[in-house]
C-alpha cells in the first residue's frame, strides 16, 4: 500500500476541514435534505472506497452505519480497517443471480461491469484497464434480505456502478426497502428530457431535489 493510500484510510484524511467526502457534495446535499439527522441507515452501492468520492462516510462519522456493496477485491480490507461497523459485501449488483466480467481500471472509480461504458473509458478518456476479473452478482433485495435488512427503515442508497445504475435500481424490492433519499450517477441525464432514471424513480413516487455534476437526488 503506497503512503498515499495510507494518507487517504487514516485520521489524518479527516483533520484538513473536509465538510464533504462525496464526489461532487452530494452527502450534503442528503444531508440537509434529511434534516442532518444524527442516526440512520445507508446501503451504498458501488461504494469504491471508504472516503474517497463516498456519498456515505460522511454519515458514518456521525455513527450511522449500513451496507456497502463493493467488488473491487481491494475494498474489503480497507473498508474493514476504516469502517468496521458497515456490513461489507464484495460482489457486484445486477438484474439477477450470475456471474460477470468486472473491468477495473487504474482510475479505480471508474471500474466497471458494463462493457459500453468500459469501451467509453477507454475511447473517450483514454483510461487504461488494469485487469478483467469475474465477480460474483445478486439482486440488491436479495444483498438485503440476506444481510440483515428485513424489517429496516434504510435512509439514504446511494447508487454509482458506471452505467449499471438503472439495472441496480430495478433489482431492489421497493415495498421492503423505501429509503426516504436517493443518490444515483446518470451518466446520460439531459436537462431537456426526463430518462430513464428519473423516470423509473418518479413511478415509484421519488421527486427530484438536486442534480450535481454526475448524479442525481431524490426523495420520496
Amino acid at each position: 500500500m503506497s503512503i498515499k493510500d495510507k494518507l487517504l484510510l487514516s485520521p489524518l484524511y479527516d483533520w484538513f476541514g473536509k465538510r464533504s467526502f462525496a464526489q461532487s457534495g452530494e452527502d450534503i446535499i442528503a444531508d440537509i435534505e434529511l434534516g442532518k439527522k444524527k442516526k440512520g441507515i445507508y446501503i451504498d452501492v458501488g461504494a469504491f472506497h471508504p472516503k474517497v468520492f463516498s456519498n456515505t462516510y460522511l454519515f458514518y462519522k456521525r455513527g450511522w452505519s449500513g451496507v456497502v456493496i463493493e467488488p473491487r477485491p481491494e475494498a474489503r480490507e480497507e473498508f474493514a480497517k476504516v469502517r468496521p461497523r458497515d456490513k461489507f459485501v464484495g460482489m457486484g449488483v445486477a438484474g439477477k443471480k450470475d456471474v460477470r466480467e468486472f473491468m477495473q481500471f487504474i482510475d479505480g472509480a471508474t471500474s466497471t461491469f458494463s462493457k459500453i461504458q468500459a469501451s467509453k473509458n477507454i475511447k473517450e478518456a483514454g483510461r487504461k484497464m488494469k485487469r478483467k476479473i469475474n465477480v460474483a452478482v445478486m439482486s440488491l433485495a436479495d444483498i438485503l434480505a440476506s444481510n440483515g435488512m428485513e424489517g429496516k427503515q434504510i435512509d439514504l442508497l446511494s447508487v454509482d456502478v458506471e452505467g449499471m445504475d438503472l439495472e441496480v435500481l430495478r433489482s431492489n424490492d421497493w415495498k421492503k426497502w423505501r429509503p426516504k433519499i436517493v443518490i444515483v450517477e446518470d451518466l446520460e441525464f439531459d436537462f431537456e428530457k426526463e430518462g430513464k432514471i428519473v423516470k423509473y424513480l418518479r413511478s415509484l413516487g421519488y421527486r427530484l431535489v438536486a442534480k450535481t455534476p454526475y448524479s442525481l437526488i431524490l426523495k420520496s
